[in-house]
């Protein structure tokens, strides 16, 4: 089931609804961490909680996959670097 709750989440992500996108992708990356997806919902976590103003917990989540996901793939990883210096993580 973490494959569906992701692109759930991912279809509240492309509507701007960042809180039912938040609780999506944090239900995959808390409850399937071993999940393919996860590091991917880890990153769109960021991304939904920043959209929602959290910026600082956005940080926290990209420093948080970078640390739990080595492994990610280079796209989930550019990716979060990216989002760190758009959003001007510290």
């Amino acid at each position: 089931m973490p494959e569906a709750t992701f692109w759930l989440g991912e279809t509240y992500l492309q509507r701007s609804r960042y809180r039912e996108a938040a609780e999506h992708f944090l239900s995959v990356s808390a409850e399937h961490p071993d999940a393919a997806k996860a590091p991917d919902a880890l990153l769109r976590l960021g991304i939904s909680l920043n959209g929602l103003g959290a910026k600082d917990r956005a940080c926290a989540v990209f420093s948080e996959l970078d640390r739990k996901y080595p492994q990610a793939s280079a796209a989930v990883r550019q990716t979060s670097e990216r989002e760190q210096k758009r959003i001007k993580c510290s």
